[in-house]
């Protein structure tokens, strides 16, 4: 009788549907953005278009009975969009530029259009490296345009 009561409470236990994982983007982007509702801060958002700092994250769970993914931060930081960023304040380089001298946005190694930078949220604790490269610089002219620059985001 133990032992059945002991195996009825660890499967109890280890059934719930609720479950506290670490916050990985990568991974819940790949697992659960196509099932799951993902649940910010008690808002509902896209995280394929957004980029969070996972220093700030406060706790992960994922429902799998309600099919929600919810993303608890410790405290709530103003997100940038990349069309409002002011490439002047953070090239410590050339001065002067033009956002229609961009040609490219990467971020994380993912070539980004016009349509999708509108969209795109970035805390600003999530970046680890910001650059911008000249096309002529490029070594390899498959890959980049000569004609114009790339903005190169690295997030954490």
């Amino acid at each position: 009788m133990r032992i059945f009561l002991l195996l009825l409470i660890l499967t109890l236990t280890f059934g719930c549907a609720t479950r506290n994982i670490k916050y990985d983007r990568n991974k819940i982007l790949k697992k659960y953005a196509s099932e799951f509702d993902i649940i910010l801060d008690s808002e509902k958002v896209n995280l394929e278009n957004l980029y969070l700092d996972k220093d700030n994250i406060k706790a992960t769970f994922i429902d799998r009975k309600e099919k929600t993914v919810t993303i608890d931060q410790l405290k709530k930081p103003e997100l940038i969009t990349l069309n409002t960023i002011y490439l002047d304040s953070l090239s410590k380089g050339r001065r002067g530029w033009n956002k229609k001298e961009i040609g490219f946005i990467i971020i994380d190694g993912i070539l980004l259009n016009d349509k999708t930078t509108s969209e795109i949220k970035l805390d600003p604790n999530a970046i680890k490296d910001f650059r911008i490269q000249k096309g002529e610089d490029s070594k390899d002219s498959r890959i980049f345009r000569m004609d114009k620059d790339y903005l190169i985001i690295t997030t954490k």
